[in-house]
């Protein structure tokens, strides 16, 4: 018989958008969500939410990311905001931001794994500096999950295809 976690896992992955990119990058048990990024490359002063919903389907948790580009500094800052609404309940939650190009090749790699305390709500910002043209993001594809402290196979991963781009 399936554990909570394993039923959890199953029916996150169930709903998950299709992504081009987890499977061939090694991304395991992500609940993808994948939108178009045009609209948001010519946002100037303020970020572009492009998810909001929950990281774990039985409980009142919730995730939103934006985004803003800046072609000046070829730029990326991601915005997460994660709003924890039970007050039992804590969570390490993992998010994967894979920004891709119009042929699908992605330009561009964000990885965060925070902790969400129970009946909090945190935003936190971060930058990734693109050795490609910001200009060049057409797709987003967001991935989360509840994942350990260290969660070590996720947190190499983010390093070795950071690497690979050439990002900073």
């Amino acid at each position: 018989m399936p554990t909570l976690k394993q039923l959890s896992i199953a029916l996150g992955l169930l709903t998950s958008d299709q992504s081009p990119v987890p499977n061939k990058d090694g991304w395991v048990n992500y609940v993808w969500r994948v939108h178009a990024a045009q609209q948001c490359l010519g946002v100037e002063d303020g970020f572009c939410e492009i998810v909001q919903d929950k990281w774990d389907w039985k409980r009142p948790q919730y995730y939103s990311f934006s985004f803003r580009s800046d072609p000046e500094t070829n730029s990326v800052t991601s915005r997460i905001t994660l709003r924890n609404e039970d007050p039992e309940d804590d969570d390490q939650v993992c998010v994967v931001a894979s920004f891709l190009n119009a042929t699908g090749q992605e330009v561009g790699i964000f990885y965060a794994n925070w902790r969400a305390l129970p009946g909090r709500s945190y935003t936190r910002e971060a930058p990734i500096w693109l050795s490609t043209d910001v200009r060049e993001i057409a797709t987003v594809a967001v991935g989360t999950k509840q994942c350990d402290v260290k969660a070590k196979p996720d947190a190499e991963n983010f390093y070795r295809i950071r690497l690979a781009l050439n990002q900073r």
